[in-house]
Formats: structure tokens, C-alpha cells, sequence
């Protein structure tokens, strides 16, 4: 089982220009057809200050780990950094992780402690471009039990340029593709997901479609930005 897989730290395509109020839905479908995850983000403060611009995201979730099990609901807070060159997603947004690993381990209080990268991307993308690769890593601990997860974003290439439709509307976009590998190991046990993800991403904004796929090159998941209301 895949502890991190939902990770809600960036699916999301706000700008800092969205007002307080602005608010987005993504859906996740696995390749099967069945929707593994819902999640709307809306914007609930935005302050401005020496050339950044911060906007805090509620963000709720629902998530399945398979087609008839039973939906987590999730509630969290997000930072989403704005400068004149890029878009940053502070590495706490991770601690999505943190609800996943206390249902796991049947409510014992878990603890993480970020290192590594806050993941950016640029504000002016172009074809060719290649993007500086990422790690965030995290020290877990569960009541005493120490864990580690690591989470890197490696080979990440601006490939093109695209109108893309999705169910919230058309948009022009930069195609960006990477390979993502999530580790996550406690005591003996070790998990490891390596997948290739190809994202429709609005310069200034983000990603409002992604496509992963399995180590094997199959189809995984698609996401897609379903509606978006200011």
C-alpha cells in the first residue's frame, strides 16, 4: 500500500490574482474508470509582501484506495507562493501524509519533520526547457516509531505546447513531463512507487490536467480540473 499516494500539495491552478473565494475541483480517475480521489480547493486568505504573494487553499478531499472501499474525507490547510519568476509549493503542504499514517496506525499521534526542496515551477516556461529536479524528505515518527519518506521529482523537460480542454474550460497550456518516485519505509517495511506523470500546466497558474502512468508505461490515473468558480 502506497501511504502517500493522494499528496494534495499542488493540484491545483490558482493565480495570484484569484480573489478570496476562488475555488477549484479536481477528480481523479484511475485507468479502471472508477474516481479514486475528489478534491476542492478554494481560497480563503491571500497576503501580499516584499514582491510575494502568498495564498492560503482550504482543501478537501475524499479518497479511495480502491473502487469499493470506503471513502476518506480529508480536511487541510495549503501555502502556495507567488514571485515574479515562479510558483512555489512550500514542503509542509506534504503533510497530507500525516492523516493517512494516524488511519493506518489506528489514531497513534504522528509527528513529521520536512527537509529537501520547496518544489517551484517556472512562471515563463518554454518548449525544451528542462526544470530543476526536486526531493522532499520526511522524518516520521509514530508514538516512537521512526519512519522515513521521500518523495523526488527527477527528469522534469518542458515537451510542448498545447490547447487542452478539460471539464472546467480550454486553456493554453505547457506540456511538462517527469518522473515521480515516492518511498516511504517503517521498521522493515518499504514502499516504493515510481510513476511518469505528463501535466498540462497554465503558465502562472499550474497544472489544471495530469496523466501518470506505471513503471511498466501503462495508463495509471488522470486528473482533471472539473470546474473553477471566482
Amino acid at each position: 500500500m502506497m501511504i502517500v499516494a493522494p499528496m494534495m500539495a499542488g493540484a491545483q491552478a490558482f493565480s495570484k490574482d484569484d480573489p478570496i473565494g476562488a475555488e477549484q475541483t479536481f477528480v481523479t480517475t484511475e485507468a479502471a474508470g472508477w474516481v479514486s480521489e475528489r478534491a476542492t480547493y478554494k481560497i480563503i486568505d491571500k497576503q501580499e509582501s516584499a514582491g510575494r504573494t502568498t495564498l492560503t487553499l482550504s482543501a478537501k478531499s475524499s479518497v479511495r484506495a480502491a473502487k469499493d472501499s470506503t471513502p476518506v474525507e480529508t480536511n487541510l490547510t495549503l501555502k502556495m507562493i507567488y514571485t515574479a519568476n515562479s510558483i512555489i509549493i512550500p514542503k509542509e503542504n506534504f503533510s497530507s501524509a500525516v492523516g493517512e499514517l494516524e488511519d493506518l496506525f489506528q489514531g497513534k499521534k504522528v509527528t513529521i519533520k520536512f527537509s529537501g526542496d520547496d518544489p517551484a515551477t517556472p512562471v515563463d516556461l518554454k518548449v525544451g526547457q528542462k526544470l530543476p529536479d526536486t526531493e522532499v524528505k520526511a522524518d516520521i515518527s509514530i508514538e516512537g516509531i521512526k519512519a522515513k519518506m521521500n518523495l523526488k521529482s527527477t527528469d522534469r523537460r518542458v515537451t510542448g505546447q498545447e490547447r487542452v480542454t478539460v471539464p472546467a474550460g480550454t486553456f493554453d497550456t505547457f506540456v511538462i513531463e517527469e518522473t515521480s518516485t515516492a518511498k516511504v519505509v517503517i521498521l522493515i517495511i518499504s514502499d516504493t512507487e515510481k510513476t511518469t506523470e505528463k501535466s498540462w500546466v497554465v503558465p502562472g497558474r499550474g497544472e489544471v490536467k495530469t496523466v501518470s502512468y506505471d513503471k511498466k508505461g501503462k495508463l495509471a490515473s488522470t486528473t482533471e480540473m472539473i470546474s473553477f468558480t471566482k
